[in-house]
């Protein structure tokens, strides 16, 4: 077996982008989870130290900013509506996505709340906007919204947690949406 050298790659070598790092660490994360994420181990599928990785993407907390970042990027993007159920309905169903896709990103988002970036704070701004104005209530609009975000989480990551299919069947985001819809039909 031929040693390697380790390292900053030279110019004749591969050049280190901070976004070939992070996909590749999201890659790492969804495969093995929180506990797999590595400095060795992403340095290892780049041929480099650990030291050279830390110089393009910092701290492990950082890439973990970062993946979330890229995981949750447009997350409020709906089209246009004047129905706000149906954009409430369109941003939990883009939440829900991104949780499906990504569920040990979403994993350590929720056990470390100070990784919530703008983007999430958006989203839920966006929803209690859309649920006040929908009960015409700021009060009940705002405990209305808490509800949904909450069954919401719960769904995500109950089905994006699921190894096998059970007795129910795989849960879907058609299962999502079913429950979501059933919920907003009754305000």
């Amino acid at each position: 077996m031929a040693n390697k050298e380790l390292g900053r790659p030279t110019n004749d070598k591969l050049i280190l982008s901070k976004g070939d790092i992070l996909k590749e660490a999201l890659k790492i994360l969804d495969k093995q989870g929180e506990s797999g994420l590595s400095f060795r181990k992403l340095a290892k599928a780049f041929d480099v130290t650990a030291m050279a990785l830390k110089h393009h993407v910092g701290s492990r907390q950082e890439i973990v900013k970062s993946l979330i970042e890229i995981v949750y990027k447009d997350v409020n993007d709906i089209s246009k509506t004047n129905d706000y159920k149906e954009a409430i309905r369109e941003l939990l169903g883009n939440y829900c996505n991104c949780v499906f896709k990504h569920p040990n990103v979403s994993k350590l988002l929720l056990s470390d709340h100070s990784l919530i970036n703008q983007e999430l704070i958006d989203l839920t701004n966006s929803i209690r906007k859309y649920a006040i104005t929908l009960v015409n209530d700021e009060n009940e609009g705002i405990l209305f919204a808490d509800v949904i975000i909450d069954y919401t989480h719960g769904f995500a990551l109950a089905a994006a947690s699921q190894n096998e299919k059970t007795d129910l069947g795989i849960l879907t985001i058609n299962d999502f949406y079913k429950g979501i819809d059933w919920i907003l039909g009754r305000v």
